[in-house]
């Protein structure tokens, strides 16, 4: 989190308030924050809400406050001096551009990419990051519109939230974003790539710590529950067909076999435990997603 904090504070022309949630860390996080960064603003909640709920609340109290713009970004990155600039330069192009991207890389390796665009189909049900592993060539500078954006760093205009919602809750972490980009299109919003807006990732970290190590049982739950929830949400009668085809084959199929060459036989049931809550769990309600002012939602 210093690394992230610290790359913020020397953003160049831009005045950025810096809003952190912490989800009932016990690492120590809170008190870090007070002590070295006495200039952003903390909201403490009273248990772990997840991704979703620790930046709906952020997003909130932007909102209550009159911010015309809400940076999401994990706090396992660092990012260009130019970031901020770079991605506003993008957004101010167009006012119907709803959410902007950067250009992310491995920290591990900085010129690796991790993130220059990301598409997803409702046809196929596949997603992906483009350029993923890949040096970089400038061969992504081009920019230009993307269909799915990432939570680990996304500028949002305040205008469209209030428009579409907020995160959905209810996926808690993983495919929230994907969620997201897809309400964001429906809703007639354009999703860009800034190129020349540069991030680092300290890829997983995160959710290492949220999800804990060893099997990837939590993980893999998650992953395939949301993307069925995905699918209810927004898959057409006409796209179901090869939406369901490319889900058993490229999720169901795939991570069966990779969790059995593993022998992660919790992860494995975890699959089929999560198809079965995916497909049985209500999502008549979009109740989660409205926007309301009061940052924590009372929640302590």
């Amino acid at each position: 989190m210093p690394a992230c904090l610290d790359s913020l504070a020397r953003q160049t022309g831009e005045s950025i308030d810096t809003v952190i949630v912490d989800n009932a860390s016990t690492d120590g996080s809170a008190a870090l924050v007070a002590q070295n960064y006495p200039r952003a603003r903390l909201l403490s909640l009273d248990k772990n809400y997840g991704f979703t709920g620790a930046n709906n609340a952020a997003l909130r109290d932007a909102l209550s406050r009159g911010s015309e713009f809400a940076l999401l970004l994990n706090n396992d990155t660092y990012a260009d001096p130019d970031f901020m600039a770079e991605l506003l330069a993008v957004m101010d192009s167009d006012p119907k551009i709803a959410v902007v991207c950067p250009k992310i890389y491995f920290a591990a390796q900085p010129t690796s990419l991790w993130y220059a665009g990301g598409d997803f189909s409702l046809w196929t049900g596949l997603t992906k990051h483009r350029g993923w592993k890949q040096l970089d060539k400038n061969q992504f500078d081009a920019g230009g519109d993307i269909t799915q954006a990432t939570g680990c760093a996304m500028l949002v205009r305040a205008s469209a939230m209030r428009e579409v919602g907020l995160l959905d809750e209810r996926f808690w972490i993983y495919a929230e974003d994907l969620d997201w980009s897809v309400r964001f299109k429906k809703a007639g919003y354009r999703l860009a790539f800034a190129p020349r807006a540069r991030l680092w990732h300290i890829d997983g970290a995160t959710n290492v710590k949220v999800l804990g190590k060893g099997s990837e049982e939590r993980r893999q739950f998650l992953s395939t529950r949301n993307m069925i929830f995905v699918a209810r949400k927004h898959v057409r009668w006409w796209q179901a067909p090869s939406h369901a085809l490319g889900f058993a084959v490229r999720h169901v199929a795939f991570y069966t076999a990779l969790r059995l060459w593993r022998r992660d036989f919790r992860a494995l049931w975890a699959i089929y435990r999560a198809v079965g809550e995916g497909l049985s769990t209500p999502l008549h309600s979009e109740d989660e997603t409205k926007v309301d002012t009061d940052p924590v939602r009372a929640r302590g």
